[in-house]
């Protein structure tokens, strides 16, 4: 099964969310209930969540689809990429990964985060395997077929 596709502003939402400590059906009950106060507390930068709230309510089956079984993000810019490393796996630039121009290189992350990041990771980017234990994240240029 294909996982639902959602924009980078709400996939960074989620994260923070649940970096916060909120289960999927807690969060899910603040967005249905529209306690956008709440969730202002711990925005940290993140874009309004009243857009969370009224796509959630347009959507609701998308976005209770994403909380509860993932998402992959339909595009991600290296700015955001680094975001999400850190609000999701609470990685820090030149201490768990290092920007390498047109990649991220030496990211440091188990296996099992290593996947979550693989299914959800925008399609323009690609993880790479290096012989050392850490991992790099590419820019994918997909060149278009005649």
């Amino acid at each position: 099964m294909e996982m639902v596709k959602l924009a980078l502003n709400y996939a960074l939402m989620i994260e923070m969310a649940c970096k916060y400590g909120y289960g999927d059906l807690e969060f899910l009950q603040l967005l249905a209930n529209r306690e956008v106060q709440k969730l202002q507390e711990i925005g940290e930068g993140i874009p309004d969540w009243e857009t969370l709230i009224d796509y959630y309510h347009d959507h609701r089956e998308k976005i209770e689809e994403a909380i509860q079984t993932g998402y992959q993000i339909t595009f991600l810019t290296k700015g955001a990429l680094k975001s999400l490393l850190k609000i999701k796996f609470s990685l820090v630039e030149n201490q768990h990964f290092l920007d390498a121009g047109d990649y991220l290189d030496e990211v440091d992350l188990s296996n099992e985060a290593l996947e979550e990041l693989r299914g959800m990771l925008a399609e323009n980017w690609t993880i790479v395997d290096n012989a050392k234990s850490n991992v790099s994240i590419e820019l994918t240029y997909n060149q278009k077929r005649s």
